[in-house]
């Protein structure tokens, strides 16, 4: 009978099986879609090597044919957009014969530009056509989301990546690290991490956490015969696997107490009177400690300087901008979606988190030589100020948070720009010392980390100090003075080892045996326009504050 039953469920009346297929909305998921497609065409160029041209020009007609029947569907930028894109392969393998390495940073890139294409098209024709707030959607049966949390990171995810490739291009090439398969993993990561911003259910976001943190585990590995590498390695993977692994046990509590995996349907179950308070507590407290690793947290943060300093330099940059623009998104998402009823409990063990991860990153970093190890604890203390916007529990502290990651990590990534520099001329550790009278020997160069510092210090007139500004504001604005003033009195400490760097490089004499930095092309124009978006963001910011207002829009 029971068979009966299910069978008469699942058929229907002519025996044709009824199975539910949940509709995909590609206006969605359309910004992941160019990078994840060339992450797997760089994986087939890199295998064909001598013979790219069987690979591209098959990749160039599908990219055509596709791209012209959505321009026959009324897709028009989509369309063009894919056109693009499936031209450029073609055009870097002939246009760079012999050069594998450019073909696929050339190629990467052209991917990435065309995911910031689709990401400001979604955000103009869908999420908000004349709005003056953002429309928010779902896809794959509510398994995605598309609102303020993932139009922001895929903004900073994007632009992070893009970045990163011209600047550790050639150090790539000084190390003999550049192997083909660097940028798809670099791809693959972007992918996980853009994923992330939209997750909607607890098995999207752990999947999503999953593909960013291997490519990560292999990218920090990357220099096979650099004992720092393999050791970094090695230890963001353990590390991370246990905070994974705490991460799990916390989301299968939230499931055992609620009954499903839906992140807003988590929100509208807890605090019912039918659902387990203490279990999803626990769950909530093993949440917490895992998504504190992913952001670097106090005490959670023990592998960051280890794993900062040993992994190659581009791939820290990245690391430091847009991984932790991912996990806040995703700390946002829960704890503003799944567990508003339950901020009794998060915001004060948050801020407590908040107040030692400030202080404890800025105080350690003031007895730091190392140049890597000193921006590792300074992203510490840039966990610390972002947190404030999350346990504002508003809509201004989501914004302020949501450009504060954006700001923090132009910053960051022309920081370490500069530093990619120095160590390429010295083939090592960058410490103080090498820093030395640079500001006379290579002015630009000492220009453009002195202004990078200057932001991630919160000095007005760049985009840091807006950010700091809008995050200190909510955290006002919300009755928590108390964690206001300590993060001032962090910024207070940190500007004063960001203000040692710059005296290092302007107001002592340079050591004329230590050789001047190594500045290429792709470096030269990935740091400028770090610094040119510093500086916009910080005197122009009406427009991207807008949209950032916009972004407090959630699906809920």
């Amino acid at each position: 009978m029971t068979m009966t039953l299910l069978a008469s469920s699942l058929l229907g009346q002519t025996g044709a099986p009824t199975l539910q297929i949940p509709e995909i909305q590609w206006s969605t998921i359309a910004p992941e879609l160019p990078p994840t497609a060339i992450a797997l065409v760089l994986l087939l160029l890199a295998i064909a090597r001598r013979q790219p041209h069987v690979v591209a020009i098959p990749v160039a007609l599908i990219g055509i044919l596709v791209g012209g029947w959505l321009v026959s569907e009324d897709q028009v930028v989509a369309g063009a957009v894919t056109i693009g894109l499936g031209a450029v392969v073609p055009a870097a393998v002939f246009a760079f014969p012999r050069r594998q390495s450019l073909q696929q940073a050339f190629i990467a890139a052209a991917s990435l530009v065309a995911a910031l294409i689709l990401t400001m098209w979604q955000y103009a024709a869908v999420l908000a056509p004349g709005a003056e707030r953002i429309i928010t959607q779902e896809a794959l049966g509510g398994a995605v989301a598309s609102d303020g949390i993932a139009l922001f990171t895929r903004l900073t995810v994007y632009v992070s990546a893009l970045l990163v490739l011209p600047i550790g291009y050639g150090y790539l090439q000084d190390r003999k690290i550049n192997r083909a398969e660097v940028e798809s993993l670099l791809l693959l990561a972007v992918v996980g991490m853009a994923a992330l911003g939209s997750a909607n259910d607890l098995i999207t976001m752990f999947v999503a956490l999953e593909i960013l943190s291997l490519a990560l585990y292999v990218l920090t590995g990357l220099a096979r015969r650099d004992r720092r590498s393999q050791e970094a390695s090695l230890k963001y993977f353990i590390l991370g696997a246990v905070a994974s692994a705490i991460l799990l046990y916390g989301m299968a509590l939230t499931y055992v107490a609620t009954g499903t995996l839906a992140i807003p349907s988590i929100g509208r179950t807890i605090g019912l009177g039918t659902t387990p308070e203490l279990v999803a507590a626990l769950g909530l407290g093993l949440i917490t400690v895992g998504i504190g690793f992913k952001i670097a947290l106090a005490p959670f943060h023990l592998w960051t300087p280890d794993v900062y300093q040993g992994a190659p330099t581009n791939i820290t940059a990245f690391m430091a901008a847009a991984t932790k623009a991912a996990a806040f998104a995703a700390v946002l998402r829960l704890y503003l979606v799944a567990f508003p009823s339950l901020s009794t409990l998060w915001v004060p063990i948050l801020a407590v988190l908040a107040a030692v991860t400030m202080l404890y990153g800025a105080f350690v970093a003031l007895v730091q030589h190392d140049l890597k190890r000193i921006l590792a604890y300074s992203s510490i203390t840039h966990a610390g100020y972002a947190t404030i916007g999350v346990v504002a529990n508003s809509n201004a502290g989501l914004s302020g948070t949501l450009w504060y990651l954006l700001t923090y990590a132009v910053g960051t990534i022309g920081a370490f720009g500069c530093v990619i520099a120095l160590e390429r001329q010295r083939r090592g550790e960058v410490t103080l010392l090498d820093l030395r009278g640079l500001g006379r020997s290579s002015p630009a160069l000492a220009g453009i980390l002195s202004l990078c510092l200057l932001s991630l210090a919160g000095i007005p007139g760049t985009a840091g100090f807006i950010g700091k500004l809008l995050v200190f504001q909510a955290g006002v604005g919300s009755g928590l003075t108390w964690l206001v003033v300590i993060g001032a009195l962090s910024s207070v400490v940190a500007a004063f080892f960001y203000l040692r760097i710059a005296a290092t490089m302007f107001l002592e004499e340079p050591d004329l045996e230590r050789g001047l930095p190594i500045v290429t092309t792709g470096l030269s124009a990935g740091v400028s326009v770090s610094a040119t978006l510093v500086l916009f963001l910080g005197i122009y910011p009406q427009n991207f504050l807008q949209i950032a207002e916009t972004a407090a829009a959630l699906v809920r």
